[in-house]
């Protein structure tokens, strides 16, 4: 397989539209439609995810996220 997408890339344009989102001089009409676009990417996935195989060393992988998640929940 060949790998043919730049996470970073896709990081990046998450990124601006979670910039664009919480920009104070936009207006709520705006910045609305930005966390409209971010849902439906997070729905988009979730349903992807949803169709995918589990694999080994998955569930420890998720639990160690869950750990850092909530450690950096905790710190801030």
């Amino acid at each position: 397989m060949i790998k043919d997408w730049d996470i970073n890339k896709i990081y990046g344009e998450i990124s601006k539209i979670a910039y664009a989102e919480s920009d104070p001089r936009s207006t709520g009409f705006i910045t609305w439609g930005c966390k409209q676009d971010l849902y439906q990417l997070k729905w988009f996935i979730e349903q992807k995810l949803s169709n995918c195989s589990t694999y080994a060393g998955e569930e420890e992988y998720l639990k160690e996220h869950e750990k850092k998640e909530t450690w950096r929940i905790l710190n801030e």
